[in-house]
């Protein structure tokens, strides 16, 4: 049921697992063990709705470290403003470019704090190399805002079928525009290059993304809880 996540493992350099089947939490003790115990640490995504008895997943090792709303927006009805107007855009494909750990800010709001060994650097490192991977796959789909000397920030998405899941936004770390207004630019321009639907989650930790994307006009739809464990090294309490 646990399957390795490539991804994390590489930014870890341990191997890091993912789950998404409620019916593990039914599993026989020594099962569930057998299924951990080649990880380092696990994370268990599930629909709230379809979330197992709380208490069970505690009773299996795993701690509450997040809820991710998911969303999805109607890109050519997103608002234009005059700050967003303003604001140069350069696509990947055209005009590459990389987004440096060192430009970064702080993630706050990031769930993989609460794994034992992490560090606001470490976790930085993942957003860096998570943006280096879609720079990769999807340039035609990673966007950077502002002048090449004076960056305020990046979006990059990637298609999957129809939609456009809008994987990664971040300010630069001296930005001086605000969010809301970088979002905007970035999903008007995704329009203009034929996007028509854009998709993703976020957590409900992090209120300024959910505040930029009522603004823009998102619809918000299924929850999920994420739940981690890393080998009973947790804390026993949550600080979320």
């Amino acid at each position: 049921m646990i399957k390795e996540h490539a991804f994390n493992s590489i930014w870890w350099r341990g191997r890091a697992g993912i789950l998404e089947e409620p019916t593990f939490f039914e599993l026989p003790e020594a099962e569930r063990l057998a299924e951990l115990e080649s990880y380092e640490w696990v994370e268990f995504r599930c629909p709230l709705a379809a979330a197992p008895d709380p208490w069970r997943i505690r009773r299996a090792g795993f701690v509450w470290a997040d809820a991710q709303i998911g969303f999805r927006i109607a890109l050519p009805a997103v608002p234009e403003y005059p700050e967003s107007a303003a604001l140069p855009a350069r696509f990947a494909d055209t005009e590459p470019f990389e987004v440096p750990a060192a430009d970064l800010p702080a993630f706050p709001h990031e769930r993989f704090l609460l794994i034992p060994g992490a560090t606001p650097e470490r976790v930085t490192a993942r957003y860096a190399l998570w943006a280096k991977t879609l720079l990769s796959h999807s340039p035609e789909w990673c966007v950077a805002l502002g002048m090449p000397d004076a960056p305020q920030g990046w979006f990059l998405a990637e298609r999957d079928g129809e939609r456009l899941h809008l994987a990664l936004a971040m300010l630069h770390r001296n930005a001086s525009i605000s969010g809301h207004y970088l979002y905007a630019k970035a999903l008007k321009v995704f329009a203009e290059r034929g996007a028509r639907l854009g998709y993703a989650r976020f957590s409900i930790r992090n209120s300024p993304v959910h505040n930029v994307y009522t603004r823009l006009g998102a619809v918000f739809r299924e929850t999920a809880g994420v739940w981690l464990w890393a080998g009973g090294r947790l804390e026993d309490t949550n600080p979320f």
